[in-house]
């Protein structure tokens, strides 16, 4: 259950990243908000970051976009492997 949650709630961050691009060449589908907000280096990170305050590891942001790319990765992994 608290994986579909958490899901769930990265859908809805690509959603918003998406809805609330100026540019859409800047960012991507899969791209979430805090991962956006890392990698352009936004002032809204720091925002972020303290909003996810209860999950008692700074830098919110930052790991989003490691969890971004891990999970590009994977789904690159499983597509070549079915591929093959």
């Amino acid at each position: 259950m608290m994986q579909r949650i958490a899901m769930v709630g990265s859908a809805l961050s690509q959603l918003i990243n998406v809805m609330t691009a100026f540019d859409l060449t800047e960012t991507g589908p899969n791209e979430s908000v805090s991962a956006r907000m890392h990698r352009q280096k936004r002032r809204r990170e720091k925002l972020i970051d303290m909003v996810f305050f209860w999950q008692r590891n700074p830098n919110h942001c930052a790991r989003s976009l490691q969890a971004d790319i891990f999970d590009a990765k994977a789904l690159l992994a499983e597509i070549e492997g079915k591929t093959r």
